[in-house]
């Protein structure tokens, strides 16, 4: 899920938040399971930390909200206090030093906590899509083929009835470029896995098979508008949060670089790639075997490691490798068909958009260890470019202490 599933534009959509706490307090005949990434699970809490300025100073608060003291009467303001602070952390969106994790646990195995952020948490239909334990598909697929539908149909000279004005944007523009559109092919089932990989001494995002290029249009396409110029890709997203790669870090599985193995990682060492992507954005190795090693959970005294936010001067050479990470991972070639759930952002990602995509401004990255309150197994990365803000992390989600993924997203400037 999304912030903007539960608040957009100003905009609060107060029956998810209440679905949410009535799933998770077990009221109004809502049961605590979730469906995540890491299957069914229980939600116990959640922890949000924002960044907010007093005066001239800004400072990065973190609370924690636990369910177990949001029942009965006596919890009643403690549940409303949490609410207020959920729906203020969506309006404000996850960027930045803004995050949340939810503390749940594995509906079979009730005593493994794990931590989720809120994009591994599946849209199911009680808060506005149609999850896979309903038997109809989430909202962005929905969309992504409803839209392709509808291209077709404008292409063989029917009525359009569905997404009529994202379709006259789309043919308009891809026309004038294009010329005349011939066909509209569906691809979105195809396979689009892009695991990192290293290429030299740089760790990059693939088109799979170990195959990097910038070139990715064909790889990335839902829609194929074929044309009397060429063919059009369009890749279609919906949301506002949009996810750069998602990867595991552990070496298991065959798409997966072995970054972050436990076992190393608990002898204190880290394999070659892995401190190849450490050095690219200026982590401390010691300092980040550090978040796993002292984490004792939401009630530790304080942060894993001392001066756990810190602003990194990268080298030329560690700018290059990030430049190149995230231009690998933006590409070139298509359409960026973007919903957001409100309005429709349609623009070619070419040579010039790519380099303004994977230019970052100056040389300045925040790294926050033990995330944005220094108390949890992860650290984050955050710094921007000419068009994004991106946050990336590495951190655990299955239920251990360290590393299992690294995962980024990205935000578009205005």
């Amino acid at each position: 899920m999304k912030p903007s599933d539960f608040a957009r534009k100003g905009t609060k959509y107060r029956d998810r938040t209440d679905v949410l706490f009535d799933k998770a307090l077990g009221r109004n005949g809502k049961v605590n399971h979730f469906t995540t990434d890491q299957g069914l699970v229980e939600m116990g809490g959640f922890q949000i930390t924002r960044q907010t300025k007093i005066g001239r100073t800004t400072k990065v608060v973190s609370n924690y909200f636990d369910f177990s003291e949001m029942r009965g009467a006596s919890g009643r303001a403690r549940m409303n206090a949490a609410k207020r602070a959920f729906n203020s952390l969506m309006l404000a969106g996850l960027r930045g030093r803004n995050s949340i994790e939810f503390t749940c646990n594995h509906v079979n195995s009730r005593n493994m906590d794990i931590y989720l952020d809120l994009n591994d948490f599946e849209k199911t239909a009680e808060f506005g899509g149609r999850g896979a334990n309903t038997g109809r598909q989430n909202f962005g697929l929905e969309y992504e083929h409803s839209l392709a539908r509808s291209l077709q149909d404008w292409q063989a000279g029917l009525p359009v009835t569905r997404w009529a004005d994202h379709v006259s944007v789309i043919t308009t523009k891809v026309q004038e470029k294009h010329g005349a559109i011939l066909a509209v092919i569906a691809t979105g089932e195809q396979d689009t896995k892009r695991p990192l990989v290293q290429k030299g001494s740089n760790i990059v995002i693939s088109v799979g098979g170990g195959t990097t290029t910038t070139n990715i249009g064909q790889k990335v396409a839902d829609i194929v508008l074929r044309c009397e110029k060429g063919d059009a890709y369009l890749s279609v997203k919906y949301g506002d949060t949009l996810s750069f790669f998602n990867c595991g870090v552990a070496g298991g599985g065959r798409d997966n670089i072995r970054l972050f193995p436990e076992a190393d990682l608990k002898k204190g060492e880290i394999p070659s790639a892995g401190q190849t992507y450490l050095d690219m954005f200026g982590i401390d190795y010691q300092d980040f075997l550090s978040v796993f090693e002292r984490y004792v959970g939401k009630d530790a005294a304080g942060p894993s490691v001392e001066n756990h936010i810190r602003q990194v001067t990268l080298t030329n050479s560690q700018k290059t490798a990030l430049e190149d990470l995230i231009a690998s991972g933006v590409g070139k070639g298509y359409w960026m068909t973007h919903y957001d759930g409100g309005r429709l952002h349609f623009y070619q990602i070419d040579q010039k958009y790519l380099t303004d995509a994977s230019t970052l401004i100056g040389n300045t990255i925040e790294l926050q260890y033990g995330g944005g309150n220094g108390k949890a197994k992860r650290i984050n990365m955050t710094f921007e470019t000419k068009t994004y803000e991106f946050s990336f992390n590495v951190r655990n989600k299955s239920g251990g202490v360290y590393p299992t993924h690294t995962n980024g997203d990205y935000y578009k400037k205005n």
